[in-house]
């Protein structure tokens, strides 16, 4: 039994042989080649010994690593087990998340510092980019809307001209300069024209305005200046940069304009030009005060400095009052109305434009239309212009005296019998008619039309000091007035009656309603404190009402119903409903006075009764 086991199990492991020997020849053998398996290369198995556990083949063998010597065997310097732990903990420390999210952490934040950064040197670097394109030819938007309106892009030449466009073309260094005179004089127009021959190129012109927060709109406009509200550091500020006011507003932009200009001279050779009209409509307060004081203090500091001119502007005298305390190279123009045969050019011209303008072929009217026109309203430029855009001129003329007159008694019109709750506007009202009619009467009145032979000056009634005819004084070159010489003075002239400043507070009795008056237009104050009517228009109006027959009475009339009113309030009244009684008499021969109660009346006591009283 045993043996044919065994038998058996030979026979079993002979068919397992031949079947992996059948397994190994992995390539196929073709048709037409020859594949020769050598004897020596098959590796039998019938000499082995007999294996019961036969093997799952063909499961390979999973191969093991090799066995080399162990590390624990080497002992270096550099494998310390001190130097192991040091490694071992940085190295684990390193692979941690709390190392990878502080190493993320610092490498975003360094990323978004830099960039920051840069993006702030960026901004900084644009603003004046930006500030400095504003000066650039083209550039200004008041240009830009006076060029517009072509029909009057074609002004009246005034002599003060050409002085205006040295100044805005930068060829006049070393001061800044305040343009005095009335309103529609031509100051704002001289700028612009001035501007428009250069193109803007390095001058700019911003517009007051009485609200400080449109002022700074209207400065960052005219700069190109955003006063940082479009910097986007701004989203993670947490204060409000605005809480200084508009002053501080200002002062940044003039900070920022500062370098520009230093940039704008060293590049170019001449200084920036910077024009401020209308500067009185400021507020007369502490507030407009410090905002002027500002603007002449960078004024000053970059006329020394060569780099920026300032050019201010306005009708009212309160701000050459007010700047002339610090000033120091200020120089001050002043601006008035056109001589006779200006006014005829003027005029002319102004009528021939206005006639093509509608598409009319008429001729201009004659010389005796146009002096007309010129003995009505005067040399003023706005007033001529809109004369010659009318269709009778002289009629225009009339109702604008008209007009004027209307307007001047709604302001300062008389009440003579008025009440205690207008007692104040009033006494301005009258104070302002005794300086009116006294500037009235010292030119003659309006001829009648056609002009008849000229009637000789009436002869003043008031013998205050008067101011004498300052062509001479207007027309200096000096240092601080640059106002030029009239070139075409002639007899027909018609000059502004003036009085001198104290004349005028003493005319008046009162030395606070000047200045309203100048506020409102109905007086001029120039440099030389000369006071006179606002124009030669207004003047007309006042002559009109000053010739009226119960004028003179209710001016009186006024005054005295004024001072009644005062003399009320400044007396006290005592009343008395029932009358007391005082009685002296004597105790241990001394004297007493008593009040007893409320008597019946004040008549003396009888003599029984003061028998009686004596006893």
């Amino acid at each position: 039994m045993l043996q044919q086991r065994v038998a058996s199990g030979m026979r079993s492991l002979n068919i397992l042989n031949k079947q992996c020997i059948r397994r190994i020849v992995i390539p196929q053998i073709s048709s037409n080649s020859s594949f020769t398996i050598k004897h020596s290369h098959i590796r039998t198995f019938t000499n082995s010994t007999v294996r019961y556990n036969v093997p799952q083949w063909p499961n390979p063998p999973v191969p093991q690593p090799p066995i080399g010597p162990s590390d624990d065997l080497l002992i270096t310097p550099s494998t310390s087990p001190l130097n192991k732990g040091k490694e071992s903990f940085w190295r684990e420390w390193s692979s941690s998340a709390s190392f990878q999210a502080a190493l993320t952490t610092v490498i975003g934040l360094g990323m978004v510092f830099a960039a920051g950064v840069g993006y702030l040197e960026w901004y900084k670097s644009h603003v004046l980019h930006r500030m400095g394109r504003a000066f650039e030819p083209g550039y200004d938007p008041a240009l830009e809307l006076s060029t517009l309106h072509a029909p009057n892009s074609q002004h009246i030449f005034r002599r003060e001209q050409p002085l205006i466009d040295r100044i805005v073309a930068g060829e006049e260094k070393g001061g800044y300069y305040l343009v005095i005179g009335s309103k529609g004089t031509g100051k704002g127009t001289m700028i612009l024209d001035a501007m428009r021959k250069i193109n803007a190129d390095g001058a700019s012109l911003c517009e007051a305005h009485p609200d400080l927060e449109v002022f700074r709109l209207r400065l960052g406009k005219a700069l190109d200046f955003d006063f940082y509200e479009d910097w986007q550091g701004s989203l993670f500020s947490r204060a409000d940069p605005r809480n200084g006011g508009p002053a501080l507003d200002v002062e940044r932009a003039l900070n920022k304009l500062e370098k520009v200009a230093l940039r704008y001279a060293r590049k170019n050779g001449r200084p920036l030009v910077m024009a401020f009209n209308n500067i009185h409509l400021f507020p007369n307060t502490d507030e407009g005060h410090g905002l002027l004081h500002q603007l002449q203090q960078r004024a000053e500091a970059w006329a020394e400095g060569g780099i920026l001119t300032m050019i201010f502007s306005t009708d009212d005298f309160w701000c050459l009052d007010m700047m002339k305390k610090n000033a120091s190279r200020m120089r001050i123009l002043s601006v008035y109305d056109l001589s006779a045969s200006e006014s005829l050019k003027a005029l002319r011209h102004l009528r021939r434009q206005a006639l093509v303008n509608r598409g009319l072929t008429r001729d201009v009217e004659d010389d005796k239309v146009l002096k007309r026109v010129y003995e009505l309203v005067g040399g003023r430029t706005s007033y001529l212009a809109r004369i010659a855009r009318a269709d009778d001129m002289l009629e225009e003329a009339e109702q604008m005296i008209e007009g004027e007159k209307q307007w001047l008694l709604s302001k300062i019109g008389l009440i003579p019998e008025h009440d205690d709750d207008v007692m104040d506007e009033q006494k301005w009202a009258s104070c302002s008619w005794l300086l009116l009619r006294h500037l009235a009467k010292m030119i003659p009145p309006l001829s009648e039309y056609p002009v008849m032979d000229a009637v000789e000056p009436a002869a003043t009634e008031n013998d205050l000091p008067v101011a004498e005819n300052a062509s001479g004084e207007e027309t200096s070159n000096s240092s601080v007035n640059v106002t030029p010489p009239v070139t075409e003075a002639s007899s027909a002239d018609i000059h502004l009656p003036h009085v001198t400043y104290e004349a005028a507070r003493r005319i008046m009795t009162r030395t606070d309603f000047v200045n309203d008056l100048d506020h409102y237009h109905i007086l001029s104050i120039d440099l030389h404190h000369h006071v006179r009517p606002d124009s030669l228009l207004l003047l007309r109006a006042a002559q009109q009402v000053v010739a009226e027959d119960n004028f003179d009475d209710d001016l009186d009339t006024t005054r005295d119903r004024v001072d009644q009113i005062e003399g009320l309030h400044r007396q006290s009244e005592l009343t008395i409903k029932e009358p007391f009684k005082v009685t002296f008499d004597k105790i241990d021969g001394k004297g007493v006075w008593e009040v007893i109660g409320l008597g019946d009346s004040f008549v003396p006591a009888s003599e029984d009764e003061e028998e009686e009283r004596l006893v």
